[in-house]
């Protein structure tokens, strides 16, 4: 299928110290006055579609939009009769699922905040500091867990006496609940209708929280004019002979790629999305394996991690490839951060397997863009452009020493971060551009229109102690590259230091298949002495073709636990957050600096 997209064009203007402001000529067309609009729309023209599925034994649970919206209607009014407000929010705690999804929905069409938060938050933590931090700057009247029990421990930390707890499964006998089935049968009145009326474009529709770099989460401020701006402006760019939209998606939903765009792009087109309940880890990924079996998407999205492990498992996997390249019409990535192995394995395998070209679709933006600001909406032939402006935005490009800062405004940029007026007056420029904190560079300089390449992070960069400086985003992918397939990401580190090492982490099933050898253990590949002698190779050979010092990799360490959305170290636009990584891996860092001793887990180039 060759897909139709908009022209390729892009306006200029250049400034006399180098600045250049990029923008699209096509014009924002209108935009939806706020989600419940859409939403109503949706299922007064695709009833019947199936919305929301999530796996229930050996089958599927599955709503359909006729069903969904009188949920969503008693939902609404129970909100209405608890008080619920701009002001007294919701936090939802669990994963992704159709409750959860149908809550978020009622939330987002009755002017109610809705809050997800990290699972880790409360399953993953000791002193649950995050999750009262968030809880103190939310102060919802309402928190949603999918199983009381589960999150029981963590709901005790918390001062719960103006809020009610509502769950889906097996409730507390040491908290009171409401079980969400009972939230279904509430009967509307005519007050629904008259709040749905009500919501403006400028009401709080989402906070999203995100940690940055370091310190407590800060939680963005998603408007409703954000989300409703940022469709309609992914519409224009998105190609346009899709036909019916199904996706198999495990992206968490209080991110925003997962949360926004995939979680409201299937509801604006009267898509299907069906739940995975797996992830790109070794003892999760299996299940994605299976969903996709079972279901062909239409277009998929997943994080570098993910990717890897798809393609490896696609081409073991006769019967995986077929049903999922059948109806796939692209494969969208955010970030620019996608290694070549990965992008060209998996285009030239559609090709072999279909017959048909695939297309690979990069978006670039954050949190605080709702989150799309670039997009490839134009055939490329390479990865690492992140395309241009999508309509409505402006990227200014300014020269910070070697690399052109990127910086960003338009109708879809948040107004700011909840109770936090001090960040909120860092994160703009003097003419109300958002510091994203990304660079990037024209993929020519003579024609702006052939797209914007990806140039890591303004602050990635470090000096050894040397006083050279290290290009981290450019050194991370030849050393993957190096390495391919073996490494499927990495931390660049040397920081203060004298030489340069690198955390990898392996491409598990390419590993596997270098060695001949399926049935092993993660802990057991990683330290087989045939793969460490093949990565120490592989980098004899990258720092032969890279010898300088900024650039020659003198110690690796293979990571025995895969990137992690909880703990940062995936960034809300995909890609691996460098100094998250390091710092919660900073034992592993000493031990490469550790020259007294041989530590097992170093291997170290000759």
């Amino acid at each position: 299928m060759k897909l139709s997209y908009p022209p390729q064009e892009i306006n200029v203007e250049e400034r006399k110290d180098g600045t250049l402001i990029l923008s699209s000529p096509l014009e924002l067309e209108k935009v939806e006055v706020n989600i419940h609009n859409k939403f109503k729309k949706t299922c007064n023209e695709y009833p019947k579609n199936i919305w929301l599925a999530e796996r229930n034994g050996d089958s599927w649970r599955e709503v359909n939009y006729e069903t969904a919206y009188k949920y969503i209607y008693s939902i609404s009014q129970y909100l209405i009769n608890i008080n619920l407000n701009q002001n007294k929010g919701i936090m939802i705690l669990s994963g992704n699922s159709v409750d959860h999804g149908l809550l978020n929905v009622a939330g987002l069409c009755s002017g109610v905040p809705v809050s997800p938060i990290s699972v880790a938050y409360s399953l993953m933590s000791s002193d649950y500091a995050k999750l009262k931090h968030c809880y103190e700057l939310v102060m919802p009247g309402l928190i949603y867990v999918d199983d009381g029990v589960i999150f029981e421990k963590a709901l005790e930390n918390l001062p719960l006496d103006d809020t009610v707890v509502v769950c889906s499964k097996n409730p507390s006998l040491k908290i009171q609940m409401e079980l969400f089935e009972d939230i279904l049968s509430t009967i509307p009145d005519k007050q629904v209708d008259e709040i749905y009326n009500s919501v403006k474009p400028e009401y709080i529709a989402k906070y999203l929280f995100t940690s940055g770099s370091t310190g407590m989460p800060k939680g963005v401020i998603n408007t409703q004019k954000m989300l409703c701006v940022n469709m309609q402006q992914a519409q224009q760019v998105r190609p346009q002979e899709l036909g019916e939209t199904i996706i198999i998606d495990w992206l968490p939903w209080n991110h925003t790629m997962g949360g926004n765009h995939s979680f409201n792009g299937i509801f604006w087109n009267g898509g299907t999305m069906y739940i995975d309940g797996g992830k790109p880890i070794p003892s999760l990924f299996p299940i994605t394996v299976e969903n996709l079996k079972n279901i062909s998407p239409t277009y998929y999205t997943s994080v570098p991690a993910g990717l890897a492990m798809l393609l490896e498992s696609l081409k073991e996997d006769k019967a995986l490839r077929h049903n999922f390249f059948k109806n796939l019409v692209y494969v969208a990535y955010g970030g620019a951060s996608l290694p070549p192995e990965i992008w060209y394995g998996i285009r030239d395998l559609a090709k072999d397997t279909t017959g048909r070209d695939l297309e690979l679709v990069c978006g670039w933006g954050a949190t605080e863009t709702a989150p799309l600001a670039t997009s490839t909406y134009f055939k490329i032939d390479k990865p690492g452009n992140i395309g241009l402006p999508i309509p409505g935005m402006k990227i200014k490009m300014i020269p910070v020493g070697n690399k052109m800062e990127l910086r960003v405004k338009g109708p879809n940029v948040t107004p700011g971060y909840l109770k936090r007026d001090d960040l909120t007056k860092k994160a703009f420029d003097d003419e109300g551009y958002y510091l994203i904190g990304d660079a990037g560079r024209l993929v020519d300089k003579n024609d702006p229109s052939r797209g914007i390449d990806f140039d890591g992070r303004v602050v990635e960069n470090f000096k050894l102690l040397t006083g050279t400086w290290v290009d981290v985003g450019s050194l991370r992918l030849a050393v993957i590259n190096s390495c391919s397939p073996l490494f499927q990401d990495g931390l660049v580190t040397g920081h203060d230091k004298n030489y340069l090492g690198f955390l990898a982490w392996p491409n598990i099933e390419a590993c596997k298949n270098f060695l001949g050898i399926q049935n092993l253990e993660y802990k057991q590949v990683i330290n087989h002495p045939k793969l460490r002698k093949e990565i120490i190779n592989k980098i004899i050979i990258h720092n032969q073709n890279f010898p300088g010092s900024s650039t020659k990799i003198k110690k690796i360490a293979l990571m025995d636990s895969p990137p992690s959305f909880d703990n940062n170290e995936i960034t809300d636009k995909g890609y691996i957050n460098q100094s998250s990584a390091l710092e919660s891996r900073s034992n592993l860092v000493n031990l490469l600096y550790d020259d007294n001793e041989v530590h097992d887990e170093v291997i170290s180039i000759s």
